[in-house]
């Protein structure tokens, strides 16, 4: 097994699924709850397996928006590599600024991951695809 596993999902594929449950929508509390699916692929564009989110926003003030995000890759047959992720955005959707690298902590494994720790890094592009890399400690 490697230490790091590349792949990618993008937010423009037809099979990516978003469906947003608005708690409050006054103007200065804005509330939501955002829940993603999308298939993962590797670098010859064959799926591997799916990336599912839990995407909480709260408004923190004018233009300000707490996004936290946390995110659980099922690669199939293998097991799961979770990451939670904040950051804060200008508007209440849960999409990563983009060009820059998004890291956290891994949270959660399973699988043939078990026991694994590390780190996830996300870059977002204009495009619509997220490159992803988890890196594991040895």
């Amino acid at each position: 097994m490697s230490s790091y596993l590349k792949f990618y999902f993008d937010k423009n594929d037809p099979k990516f699924f978003s469906k947003t449950a608005i708690i409050n929508d006054s103007p200065d509390n804005f509330v939501s709850h955002v829940f993603i699916t999308a298939p993962i692929y590797d670098d010859f564009g064959i799926k591997i397996g799916t990336k599912v989110s839990d995407d909480i926003i709260q408004q923190i003030g004018k233009d300000q928006y707490s996004v936290k995000i946390s995110s659980t890759y099922y690669f199939e047959g293998n097991g799961t590599v979770t990451w939670n992720y904040a950051f804060v955005n200008s508007r209440p959707d849960p999409y990563y600024p983009l060009n820059e690298v998004h890291a956290s902590n891994i949270v959660s494994t399973t699988g043939k991951y078990f026991g694994k720790t590390g780190a996830v890094s996300l870059t977002a592009l204009a495009s619509g695809r997220r490159d992803v890399v988890v890196g594991f400690n040895f």
